[in-house]
């Protein structure tokens, strides 16, 4: 069982092997769920949501934002519905989806991820590109990263047009570009 303490709120999840990060919530996840930029209502998308600590923290933090929770492994999946279900939450779903596939159609007012850099930029520069089409107007993209790793703000700052850092700790940086 992980546990993390977010803005007040204290919330259990269960992960397991084959999952990132299964024995913590990781110093990447917990600056992005204590940093990211919610509205109040509206929609979210976390994108590659392992067992689902983001989503279900934004969930959580706002009750009348609909969360969607995304990811291509359906173990990740599962775990996040189960986690939903366990953290009592109504506001919140998961599903399998290779990035956009499935949310055809789809606008968010926000999307946040802590990208897999383990599956290279042939992954998360389509993330980024994808962000783009399904977000809402003057919705925010925003990725956590380990510092040093310099061409996905570029691509962020390329796709959008904008990109900021909007937190940093423990070689962490949060980075938000915002459709125009």
């Amino acid at each position: 069982m992980l546990n993390m303490e977010i803005r007040g709120q204290r919330i259990e999840l269960e992960s397991c092997s084959g999952i990132f990060s299964k024995d913590r919530v990781d110093n990447g996840t917990l600056l992005l769920v204590a940093s990211m930029e919610l509205p109040e209502e509206g929609s979210l998308l976390d994108m590659g949501c392992g067992c689902g600590a983001v989503g279900i923290a934004a969930a959580r933090l706002k009750p009348r934002l609909a969360v969607t929770m995304v990811d291509t492994n359906p173990v990740a999946v599962r775990l996040a519905r189960g986690n939903i279900a366990a953290n009592d939450l109504d506001n919140a779903t998961a599903l399998e989806s290779d990035l956009y596939s499935n949310l055809t159609g789809r606008r968010f007012n926000t999307i946040v991820s802590n990208p897999p850099l383990a599956s290279g930029y042939k992954v998360i520069f389509p993330m980024i590109e994808g962000a783009k089409d399904h977000l809402l107007e003057r919705g925010s993209l925003q990725l956590v990263l380990r510092k040093g790793i310099n061409a996905i703000p570029a691509k962020m700052e390329e796709v959008f047009g904008n990109v900021e850092i909007i937190s940093r700790k423990s070689g962490y940086r949060v980075f938000l570009s915002r459709k125009t």
